[in-house]
């Protein structure tokens, strides 16, 4: 987040309030010795558990978070900046430290949670222009966000209807294939079986039934029967043969 106004809103121990841990504390983060002043800032805090809600209480907090911010440790800064806003006593400490918990959220890309803080801390002072400036900023990267969420979920929805029409296709090209090729192997099965009862034909001539044969039989008794009545018609006696000498 390079455009990012991430200043902390630092809490000032006075001399003689609180504990020397805590004005060593701040010490130590000034001149960037950020691990050394969350060791003496934790020191602080275990001296002053008991004494519940408070300035220096959550001015301890609102620093050990500024210094483990400073780290890198964003998780663990939001939670010490939580605990400082809960251990406010007045408003400016409550502004504080809702400020600084917005800046931690939002480098961790919790960018609603970063706009509710930033929105009580509005509330309180609409006068902080830092906590209205990165208002604005994280509100923009929420909507950047929200709609490249959005593409990204229409790009994976057309993905899979691409993925799902490949996969009809195929299925409906195997399918095709298959139906091709039992058609062929049907084919050929009635072209074999086409051949066998060729050769079977050729080499077993075909034969007459019982029915068949005897009304042959029949048939061949009744031209012959027929052949003799025409022949008993027929003038056969001998004729004399007349000599022509």
């Amino acid at each position: 987040m390079k455009a990012f106004l991430f200043i902390l809103a630092f809490f000032q121990i006075a001399p003689g309030a609180g504990d020397d841990k805590g004005r060593r504390g701040n010490a130590m983060y000034r001149s960037g010795e950020f691990m050394d002043a969350a060791n003496l800032y934790r020191d602080a805090l275990v001296d002053v558990q008991s004494d519940g809600p408070g300035g220096i209480h959550s001015g301890l907090l609102n620093n050990l978070g500024a210094s483990l911010f400073r780290q890198g440790d964003f998780e663990q800064a939001a939670s010490a900046f939580s605990g400082a806003v809960r251990m406010a006593s007045s408003g400016d400490d409550g502004v504080r430290a809702m400020y600084n918990a917005g800046n931690a959220v939002a480098m961790q890309d919790q960018f609603e949670t970063a706009l509710e803080y930033y929105t009580r801390a509005l509330l309180a002072d609409p006068t902080n222009q830092d906590a209205k400036f990165n208002y604005e900023y994280v509100k923009r990267r929420l909507e950047e966000q929200e709609e490249q969420d959005q593409n990204q979920e229409q790009e994976k929805s057309d993905d899979n209807q691409d993925q799902d029409q490949q996969d009809q296709d195929q299925q409906d090209q195997s399918e095709n294939q298959e139906q091709q090729q039992d058609q062929q192997n049907q084919q050929e099965q009635n072209q074999d079986q086409q051949r066998q009862d060729q050769q079977q034909q050729a080499q077993n001539p075909e034969e007459l039934t019982r029915e068949e044969a005897e009304r042959l039989l029949q048939a061949l008794e009744n031209e012959e029967q027929q052949l003799l009545r025409e022949i008993q018609k027929m003038d056969v006696r001998p004729r004399r043969v007349e000599k022509d000498w």
